[in-house]
C-alpha cells in the first residue's frame, strides 16, 4: 500500500494529458485553424480556456478556439447569430454528410468521433488597443468582452504564488467537481474562485486540497467577477439555493480533508477511504 501522500501524489499525476493525448490535440486544433484560416482569412487565432491555461484534465472534454476575425473600436454591427453561422458555415466541411456544427451562447461546438476531440471555436472581435476582443452572447443578443490571454497571465501568476502547487490541485478539484453529481459549479468558476486561495506556497497537496476546498466554501457565497475585470460575472449562472448547496458540498470535502490530515500516519486505510470517497475509483492506495 502506498503512504496517503504518495497516493494522492500519483492521483494527481493521473489527471495530467498524455504525450498521445496532446499528440491528437495539436493534430485536431491544426486542422479545425487551417480550415478557418481557409474559409474566413481571419486575422490570428490562438487556443484558449483550461487547455490553454493548463488546468483541463482527463478525461479532455471541449477545447476552446479563439478566432480573431478582425479589429474594431466599437461591438460588430453584425448579430451574434450571423457571425456564429458563419463560424458553423466554415467548420461543416470538416464533417461532411453529417448534423451541423452546434451553436452555443458564446460559439460554435464541433466535435470529432474518431479521436473523441471536441472543440468550442469563439468568434472574437479584437479592439484596437488590444485590451480587449468582442464575443457574442446569444442569449442576450449582446458583444461582451473577454481576453482570454490576460486569463492566462493571472492564472499563471497564481500558480507561481502557490510554488506552482495551484494548478495540480485545481485539477483534483475539478475531477472531484465532475464526479459529485449534485456540484451545480462551472469549471471556469472553481478556477477563478482560487486565484485568490494562496498567498504562499502550501506545505504539500494534502494541506493545499484542504485550503483549497475550505477557500472555495467561503468564496463561493460571494460574487465572482470576471478575472479579467471585463465581462459579466463568472458566478452569473447561479441561482440562490446552488450557492448554498455548493458551500455545503465545498465545506463536506474540507472536512473530509482535515480528518485525512489527523489519519494519513495513525489510520491510513480510512484516510485512503476518504480520498476515495472523495475522488471516486481514479484515486488508489496502491499498485
Amino acid at each position: 500500500m502506498w503512504s496517503v501522500r504518495e497516493a494522492v501524489q500519483r492521483f494527481i499525476e493521473s489527471l495530467e494529458l498524455t504525450d498521445h493525448q496532446r499528440e491528437e490535440v495539436i493534430r485536431q486544433h491544426t486542422l479545425v485553424r487551417e480550415q478557418l484560416r481557409r474559409w474566413l482569412s481571419p486575422k490570428t487565432d490562438f487556443l484558449s480556456g483550461s487547455y490553454a491555461r493548463r488546468t483541463a484534465i482527463r478525461p479532455l472534454h471541449d477545447i476552446d478556439l479563439f478566432v480573431v476575425l478582425r479589429d474594431t473600436s466599437s461591438p460588430p454591427s453584425e448579430s451574434q447569430d450571423t457571425v456564429l453561422k458563419q463560424i458553423r458555415q466554415a467548420l461543416q466541411p470538416l464533417r461532411p454528410g453529417m448534423e451541423l456544427p452546434i451553436l452555443q451562447e458564446h460559439s460554435v461546438h464541433i466535435g470529432f468521433s474518431s479521436p473523441g476531440i471536441e472543440f468550442d471555436v469563439v468568434p472574437a472581435f479584437q479592439q484596437p488597443s488590444q485590451q480587449f476582443y468582442f464575443i457574442p452572447e446569444r442569449g442576450t443578443a449582446q458583444w461582451i468582452r473577454s481576453n482570454p490571454r490576460l486569463h492566462e497571465e493571472l492564472s499563471t501568476a497564481a500558480n507561481e504564488r502557490a510554488g506552482k502547487k495551484l494548478k495540480p490541485l485545481l485539477k483534483a478539484v475539478k475531477h472531484w467537481n465532475r464526479n459529485h453529481g449534485s456540484s451545480p459549479l462551472r469549471s471556469f468558476h472553481l478556477e477563478a474562485m482560487s486565484y485568490s486561495a494562496f498567498t504562499s506556497p502550501p506545505t504539500g497537496y494534502l494541506e493545499g486540497l484542504e485550503a483549497l476546498f475550505s477557500h472555495l466554501s467561503q468564496q463561493v457565497q460571494r460574487s465572482c467577477p470576471d478575472p479579467a475585470g471585463l465581462g459579466p460575472n463568472v458566478d452569473k449562472y447561479l441561482l440562490p439555493n446552488d450557492r448554498n448547496a455548493a458551500q455545503s458540498i465545498l465545506g463536506s470535502a474540507a472536512r473530509e480533508m482535515r480528518l485525512v490530515l489527523t489519519e494519513e500516519r495513525s489510520y491510513p486505510s480510512q484516510a485512503h477511504a476518504r480520498l476515495r470517497s472523495l475522488f471516486g475509483p481514479e484515486y488508489r492506495d496502491g499498485p
